[in-house]
């Protein structure tokens, strides 16, 4: 039967032709679509690792200049201690923390480095002591940074479960120093042994549609950095690049006040906390949000508008190659009326002429979805894949073939039902 159907459409190349064509592309167009789409949903499941709801978010801009030294690093740290403690005075506030690197944002620090042989890629993020509590972080297992860490010959980091199996897998992270296979570079001091204190479920910075990864938090200690004496320099040594270098290492001026309000909470405190922030830091600047509303913003314009539009084109492209198809197939019916009229003459029943129609037009849908695996098999290969997992691929693929399939058979039950209404009286015009 499949044989006596391709013999069919080859008869009728050139149309035909043109047929898989159009259901070629609208597969690659589909797939597209469908992989997205499949692939936020899938990331969209798992666990984000902390809270967004009461929590504003206030980003401070610091006027950064060329002549930075060691004494007006230290003093930008004190103001900003200054600023979270007088935001922690405020009777709306919960808890009050600092973050380097915002949620939300499209701010990332990726980094990667080789541990036991195998080069493990992370995302990393500085938080203060009471991150945790603020933001309600999930910990599995250990606890989070605390002053019992200041003044280690260590420093300490919390790991998200993944990373945590990454490096250390079935054993328990908690308490052991992460292995570093790296030397350090020719002129530079080895880096400070990382110790892990605990393991988080998970930190997705950037929003309940972005890929789980391996996410490293370290402790920015701002509070010390502050306080800490500058040693004097030697004058035969060599200026360091970045003054922040001789403050404290492992530690940066934070970006991100975060704030846990209490319930209730109206616009009018974002106003006088605002002019609180100003007054104890008048050259610095201050944009104040509450947390939903950037995660509202940075998910529409980053992964719901993008999908939004490639599916209205994928759409538009679906609904054409429909209307499309109907006409040819319409046309191909009328065209045929002597080949359908001598099979119904020859004693063809109704429901064979209509498995006719739809076998031929299921097979040239077959051909342009095989067509198209083909092609989009290259993708994994080729590494373009990115983020998504070869399962969500495979599936979203499967999906995308079997849309295409229905919205054929769909296209052609009209056709297929003209067919059968040719009597077998209309072959003999042409006898």
């Amino acid at each position: 039967m499949a044989l006596h159907l391709l013999k069919l459409i080859w008869n009728r190349k050139r149309t035909n032709f043109l047929i898989i064509i159009e259901i070629l592309l609208s597969f690659i167009v589909l797939a597209a679509v469908s992989t997205m789409a499949t692939h936020y949903y899938r990331n969209y499941q798992a666990p984000l690792g902390y809270s967004y709801e009461r929590i504003w978010d206030v980003h401070v801009r610091v006027p950064r200049g060329l002549d930075s030294t060691p004494e007006i690093e230290r003093e930008r740290l004190a103001r900003m201690v200054r600023l979270i403690d007088a935001t922690r005075m405020m009777p709306e506030v919960e808890s009050v923390s600092h973050l380097q690197l915002g949620t939300f944002r499209d701010w990332e620090w990726n980094s990667d480095t080789k541990i036991n042989g195998r080069q493990i890629e992370f995302n990393g993020n500085r938080g203060g002591d009471e991150l945790a509590e603020t933001q309600s972080i999930t910990l599995v297992d250990g606890r989070w940074f605390s002053r019992e860490d200041t003044g280690q010959n260590w420093d300490a980091v919390v790991l998200n479960r993944r990373m945590a199996r990454d490096v250390f897998g079935d054993t328990r992270a908690v308490g052991q120093q992460i292995p570093q296979d790296e030397a350090p570079r020719p002129g530079q001091p080895a880096d400070r042994p990382r110790r892990v204190v605990g393991v988080i479920e998970d930190f997705r910075q950037f929003g309940e549609y972005s890929t789980p990864g391996n996410y490293v938090f370290m402790r920015n200690d701002i509070v010390t950095a502050a306080n800490a004496a500058i040693p004097d320099a030697d004058p035969a040594a060599a200026a360091p690049a970045d003054a922040r270098t001789q403050v404290a290492a492992g530690v940066e001026l934070p970006s991100i006040i975060v704030i846990r309000v209490r319930p209730g909470v109206t616009a009018e405190f974002e106003e006088r906390l605002v002019k609180t922030l100003q007054t104890l830091a008048p050259d610095w600047s201050f944009g104040m949000q509450p947390l939903t509303d950037i995660r509202t913003s940075y998910l529409r314009s980053n992964y719901l508008t993008p999908l939004a539009i490639l599916g209205l084109l994928a759409g538009f492209l679906l609904v054409m190659v429909a209307l499309g198809l109907s006409g040819v197939l319409w046309q191909n019916v009328t065209q045929r009326i002597r080949e359908l009229g001598l099979r119904r003459a020859k004693g063809a029943d109704r429901e064979r002429i209509r498995r006719q129609i739809l076998g031929e037009l299921a097979l040239m849908t077959a051909i342009a979805v095989i067509g198209g695996l083909l092609l989009m098999a290259q993708v994994p290969m080729l590494g373009w894949l990115g983020a998504v997992p070869k399962g969500v691929y495979a599936t979203s693929l499967g999906l995308a073939g079997l849309a295409l399939f229905a919205l054929t058979m769909f296209c052609g039950w009209y056709p297929s039902v003209l067919a059968t209404r040719i009597p077998p009286a209309e072959a003999l015009r042409y006898e």
